[in-house]
């Protein structure tokens, strides 16, 4: 008996599409609404028919704005947190995998447990860690008044990371969702890989450099991918560790566009004409590399 499926398909159809549209037309209005010049907008507010400034309001918001160097910040700690996470992930899964012992699957369990603690409930820790990275040093040698016994007064160091690149990537980039599908994928690899590559007086690093690391190629670059999407719209972290206008990334910065009007309707097509150029990287990756990325996450890269 053949089932007929169908209504399930018009209806799997009709969810697709409307899906689609949910996300697409609030693009679709926002690149129309910055191709308006202000007056136009003014007089007939957001319209479906595209105007003739988009390229106009693109080089009035590059000269006006810091967004170029904010978009520019995106790119760096977007492309710090994508390679710094799959550094992580590779070296993590190949020790859990390849050198097991009586305690790893308890460094598995407390790999996977950050995955249930996401940065925004740290917030406040890793704002004071960033702010001085020396204090677990002068806690050490402060204890018991160890320091002060010796040298009069209890030491102080402090070292800041706020406002720099390391301050917004380096707290980003510990993540048990990589690890987990680096390792899950490391242990399809045949173990007999490893005894042929010691029968051959391969050291553990030249296995895992000649061997392991071809073979990770797709998960590797659709991972990186997929995290530089991710860490390019990332907004709480960088909007605490970053406060100067030349530091803060591009999505921050769209918060912060002024164009100094003084009416009571703000210049949207060139708000828009921002959102747009911090979006257009992203939208662009993930078109160009959509399929490399759904098949690197299913092990079906080829």
């Amino acid at each position: 008996m053949i089932e007929n499926t169908s209504s399930v398909n018009r209806v799997a159809v009709a969810i697709l599409i409307a899906a689609c549209l949910f996300m697409l037309v609030p693009l679709a209005v926002a690149f129309v609404t910055a191709t308006l010049d202000y007056p136009t907008f003014l007089r007939g507010g957001v319209t479906i028919i595209p105007g003739t400034h988009f390229f106009d309001n693109v080089i009035e918001v590059w000269q006006l704005t810091r967004l170029p160097r904010q978009i520019f910040n995106s790119f760096v700690t977007a492309l710090g947190i994508s390679l710094g996470k799959m550094f992580l992930a590779f070296t993590t899964a190949y020790a859990l995998v390849f050198f097991r012992s009586r305690y790893t699957i308890f460094i598995y369990a407390a790999v996977l447990a950050t995955i249930m603690l996401p940065l925004e409930l740290m917030i406040v820790t890793l704002y004071q860690v960033t702010a001085n990275i020396a204090e677990p040093v002068n806690w050490i040698a402060n204890i018991g008044g160890l320091w002060a016994r010796y040298f009069g007064d209890p030491l102080g160091l402090k070292l800041s990371l706020l406002d720099t690149y390391p301050g917004i990537i380096l707290p980003q980039i510990a993540t048990g969702g990589a690890i987990l599908i680096m390792v899950q994928f490391m242990r399809t690899l045949p173990r007999d890989l490893a005894r042929a590559a010691t029968m051959d007086g391969a050291s553990p690093l030249r296995f895992m450099f000649d061997v392991v690391l071809p073979l990770s190629k797709g998960p590797l670059i659709a991972l990186t991918l997929f995290f530089f999407v991710d860490g390019w719209g990332k907004f709480m972290w960088p909007l605490i560790a970053a406060s100067s206008p030349d530091m803060i990334t591009g999505v921050v910065g769209l918060t912060r566009l002024d164009f100094g009007e003084e009416a009571a309707i703000p210049n949207y097509p060139l708000k828009m004409t921002g959102a747009f150029m911090v979006s257009i990287v992203p939208l662009v990756i993930i078109a160009v590399f959509q399929r490399r990325i759904v098949r690197g996450l299913t092990y079906m890269d080829r």
